[in-house]
């Protein structure tokens, strides 16, 4: 039986990479997942590694209390390449972009 969040939603995710790992509920900005489609396009191979939370699940990571993880509206990911991930990221109409090179992810909001 096909689980709802094993529903492709765009050519390279479906909606379970997007999922809160406790409770598996999904959020999803439409804008948000444009231009994570984008970022691939330009060639480079991005996991998503954090992508909508629960509040339960946002403070077990210690998230900010209004994160826009819990809207549907940020991801982390990781990349083949972060640099050049980030560098698009900052061009493609995300409204805030962050890189972290040591624990080597990008923080990505709509």
């Amino acid at each position: 039986m096909l689980r709802i969040n094993e529903i492709k939603v765009s050519k390279n995710f479906y909606l379970k990479d997007f999922e809160c790992p406790c409770c598996n509920k999904v959020m999803l900005h439409p804008t948000l997942l444009e231009n994570l489609e984008k970022l691939i396009a330009s060639g480079l191979k991005i996991k998503i590694t954090s992508g909508y939370r629960c509040e339960k699940h946002n403070k077990e990571v210690k998230g900010v209390p209004n994160s826009k993880h819990m809207k549907g509206m940020a991801c982390d990911i990781t990349c083949n390449d972060i640099e050049k991930a980030y560098e698009m990221a900052q061009k493609l109409g995300f409204s805030y972009v962050k890189i972290d090179k040591l624990k080597k992810y990008i923080h990505m909001e709509v």
